[in-house]
């Protein structure tokens, strides 16, 4: 991606203006359950889905023009990935869960957020987390397995 030298405003600006009056935050943390300081959680890092997917079509997004232009096409493509693929955290889980993947995760950690997070609700809740064995590992399902 172009360094953003001639925007106004960095692109992934642009994206979140655009998605945030569609977003479903909800009422509770996911882990914990707190109303307190919520906050709205991607498994994929906008930041990284705007950068790849700009190179990849090879869009210059370095101005607030450029960004603007393609900035529908962007979320018509990755939709799924910005309003399913969410969590309503409060600012203590979400920021707990930066501090183990990241400001910008990897794409390849959504399945490991995704344990994180069930780990942290089961401990909140008092409960354990039933870790992945041999015999469900090989499923893809892991701890999940159970449930199909």
């Amino acid at each position: 991606m172009a360094k953003n030298t001639n925007n106004n405003r960095i692109a992934i600006k642009w994206i979140r203006d655009r998605c945030k009056s569609l977003y479903e935050k909800k009422e509770t943390c996911y882990i914990c359950g707190t109303t307190e300081d919520l906050e709205l959680h991607h498994l994929h890092s906008l930041t990284r889905l705007l950068e790849d997917w700009s190179t990849k079509k090879k869009y210059d997004i370095s101005t607030d023009e450029g960004i603007l232009a393609v900035r529908d096409e962007f979320i018509e493509e990755h939709n799924h990935e910005i309003y399913d693929l969410v969590y309503t955290l409060c600012n203590n889980h979400h920021v707990k869960l930066h501090s183990v993947f990241g400001k910008s995760p990897l794409h390849s950690s959504v399945l490991k957020q995704e344990r994180w997070i069930e780990i942290q609700k089961a401990k909140a809740e008092g409960k354990t987390f039933d870790a992945p064995t041999a015999e469900t590992k090989n499923t893809g399902l892991g701890a999940f397995a159970k449930f199909y």
